[in-house]
């Protein structure tokens, strides 16, 4: 949030006191501040920014406000005027959209865009408020930090406070839908489904999944190679699963596919075909498609 550059507007956004202003009250500069940790109220409503629908008091609801914190007010204590930045929502510069003292990438931003609807509600279609879906594949940057989503800088695309490759993140991109759940297929929320060809970044982090520097293809914290990890790219199914036949998430069927797991290593240099952490030659189903021994008719398993 760039405060506006009138003295008097700039000191009425750190109270819901209007009253105490107008009347030509002032506060000392340590009066403003403890007052300003207590409440945010843009708009002179006496209600707080962190709480008030429509911030700027514009008459746009903060839900379908291009710029939530800075607008003409249509009513109350500032009528008439302008007040709040000029900066859009989806703007690098803009740090605080809601203009309720909490950064929009700190974790205890639970609504970036002031809304009302919590950052990884499925009703949250926008996270930073700035009109485009956050699954659209026209949007960039979810969180509107200013940093791609699928920039190596990017650790955390909906702004939750969490890093993306931790396993306590369990929703990379913010819709709700857990990483690991059937019904979700685009984990970083790019507009591309998980097992599309076209999608070469599950986890959104920036390394292309079959590159050798992708160790966590889904993002869930878990290594690849890991014998913890049971759902590579994580699609609900488990690797092992008979209904598995796309371990990696790459679009092609493991039975087509040169490179199972997704490491980067084709089967032939590959000691572990299907990157359960168990070395092909101690594994009854080294292409993991759930047959083991002679029951497998259409795999490399011995």
């Amino acid at each position: 949030m760039k405060p506006t550059s009138n003295a008097f507007l700039r000191l009425a956004k750190l109270t819901s006191l209007p009253v105490l202003l107008a009347s030509g009250l002032a506060l000392t500069p340590s009066e403003a501040r403890a007052v300003s940790a207590i409440v945010r109220d843009l708009d002179g409503d006496g209600i707080p920014n962190s709480s008030d629908p429509d911030i700027d008091n514009d008459g746009i609801p903060n839900g379908r406000d291009t710029n939530v914190d800075g607008g003409r007010a249509r009513s109350g204590p500032y009528k008439g005027t302008y007040i709040g930045d000029r900066i859009l929502n989806g703007d690098p510069a803009e740090t605080d959209i809601d203009d309720d003292g909490l950064a929009d990438d700190s974790g205890a931003e639970l609504d970036i865009d002031g809304d009302g609807k919590a950052d990884d509600s499925l009703a949250e279609t926008d996270i930073d408020g700035d009109g485009k879906a956050d699954n659209a594949v026209n949007e960039l940057d979810i969180d509107g930090d200013g940093l791609l989503d699928d920039s190596p800088d990017e650790t955390d695309i909906d702004g939750d406070g969490l890093d993306d490759d931790s396993a306590s993140e369990t929703d990379i991109d913010g819709d709700g839908a857990a990483d690991d759940s059937p019904s979700e297929n685009d984990i970083d929320g790019d507009g591309k489904s998980d097992d599309a060809i076209a999608e070469t970044d599950i986890d959104g982090d920036g390394n292309d999944d079959n590159s050798i520097d992708e160790s966590d293809i889904d993002g869930d914290g878990e290594d690849d190679n890991s014998i913890d990890e049971s759902d590579i790219d994580g699609d609900g199914k488990d690797d092992s699963a008979l209904n598995e036949d796309d371990i990696d998430g790459d679009g092609i069927k493991d039975a087509n596919d040169d490179d199972v797991d997704g490491d980067g290593e084709t089967a032939q240099n590959d000691d572990d075909d299907d990157g359960d952490g168990v070395s092909d030659v101690d594994d009854s189903d080294d292409d993991g498609d759930g047959k083991s021994g002679s029951s497998d008719k259409g795999g490399e398993d011995d």
